[in-house]
């Protein structure tokens, strides 16, 4: 005679252990009264619906793509296979865009496709200012080719510097009036100059490298930036270049500032995502020996529900000041809402480790004594890459990854609350 009661219990710990066990759980039919063997086999298939679905979020965190994917009949894994979908497509076009062909878009993905095409439409644009550019270079030389006594009055009171020059003797034949009045406010920068012009024509570069060239010159402690055109000529029967001097030093310095957002997180100032796995690849590449920690700050979502989104970006400010401190060479990066990557160069994992719960330490008596009441701690995890140890960035991750949540679960309910 079977008990209901004992076949409850054996249902209830084989839905346990699917959740919190699935390479334990198990379930023999026997074993159940006979009214509910079916449900027991029900159960069983939603073991396998769960595991399969378990399988390919996984392999998604991981970046895998290729993985096998569950079969039509599994409804619960439909989702992730959408967003597989979804990550697949992303992926040919982010491989498209790569190659210059700009007029692909996102039209998914919310937020993500947003940045995507703002990118791409940046892309395109500094692509058709380029070609711009070079059309107008041009169209500057075929000006130059068609006279000197009209290059003369059309440079005169050009912005751009225009210097000609004897390609044999180096000797000075123009220069335009612009170009004498800044070197006499700054004769370091003339000097600074002729001293390029001199080198282009002893290499040779200006017969071998068209269009325009980016020379930076420092006079006086300031550094200047040109954008350079040599375009050869006949100066009165004499063999010449003509060097087209315009000053871009404004336009360097803005790009210089949107290169440094493009690659920075904009609320903690460290390394964004992007920038910090481009360093990651180099120095496997390279074969570097560095250690890699994983750190995830503990209870963020506490601390948004309960003192606010503005009090949450704090902790994590806080929490990019210490990691920071981990040593002067440490490369810090933040890849998502409450996960940092640091690189270290050099160290082994034992010292890095150490040194990161010295950090934790640090974290955890950080709190101002009038300030909000939580925890403020996180949980990491480290391995070590050492040369020739033949793991992709990914697999760095991943595994550390997996040491993170080893040390959470550790860890958890062993934190101090900070008052």
């Amino acid at each position: 005679m079977w008990s209901i009661s004992n076949t409850a219990e054996i249902l209830f710990n084989y839905v346990r252990d699917i959740l919190y066990n699935p390479t334990g759980a198990a379930l023999n039919l026997d074993d159940l009264d006979a009214d509910y063997r079916k449900l027991g086999q029900g159960l069983q298939y939603l073991a396998q619906c769960v595991a399969e679905q378990r399988e390919l979020a996984q392999a998604l965190a991981k970046g895998n793509l290729s993985v096998k994917l569950p079969p039509p009949g599994n409804e619960l894994a439909a989702p992730l296979k959408a967003l597989h979908a979804a990550l697949k497509h992303m992926t040919w076009q982010s491989q498209e865009v790569a190659k210059g062909n700009y007029q692909h878009r996102l039209d998914f993905m919310g937020e993500f496709a947003a940045a995507f095409n703002t990118m791409v439409e940046q892309l395109d644009g500094r692509q058709k200012a380029l070609m711009q550019e070079i059309e107008n270079t041009r169209r500057k030389t075929l000006a130059l080719e068609q006279s000197n006594s009209l290059l003369e009055s059309l440079t005169e009171n050009m912005a751009q510097w225009v210097i000609v020059t004897d390609v044999f003797t180096k000797e000075r034949l123009f220069i335009n009036s612009t170009a004498v009045k800044a070197f006499r406010e700054a004769p370091a920068l003339k000097t600074e100059t002729d001293h390029w012009i001199d080198g282009r024509l002893d290499s040779g570069a200006w017969k071998q490298q068209l269009g325009e060239v980016e020379a930076v010159m420092v006079a006086a402690g300031k550094t200047c930036y040109f954008s350079v055109g040599s375009y050869p000529l006949q100066w009165h029967e004499r063999r010449a270049v003509a060097h087209v001097f315009a000053n871009i030093s404004a336009d360097k310095e803005r790009f210089l500032l949107l290169e440094k957002h493009a690659y920075r997180d904009n609320l903690t100032k460290t390394h964004n995502r992007y920038s910090g796995m481009q360093i990651l690849r180099q120095w496997l590449e390279e074969e570097k020996h560095f250690s890699l920690c994983f750190a995830d700050l503990d209870n963020l979502k506490y601390v948004n529900d309960n003192f606010g989104h503005s009090e949450g970006d704090q902790y994590i400010i806080k929490t990019a000041e210490v990691l920071s401190g981990f040593s002067g060479d440490v490369v810090v990066s933040r890849l998502g809402g409450d996960e940092f990557m640091l690189l270290a160069p050099g160290m082994g994992l034992a010292q890095a480790e150490q040194r990161m719960l010295e950090l934790r330490d640090a974290l955890l008596t950080s709190g101002a004594p009038d300030g909000p009441a939580y925890t403020r701690s996180i949980s990491f995890g480290v391995v070590e890459a050492k040369p020739g140890c033949g793991l992709s960035a990914s697999e760095l991750l991943s595994i550390a990854d997996e040491r993170m949540y080893a040390f959470k679960r550790a860890h958890k309910g062993h934190r101090t609350i900070i008052t």
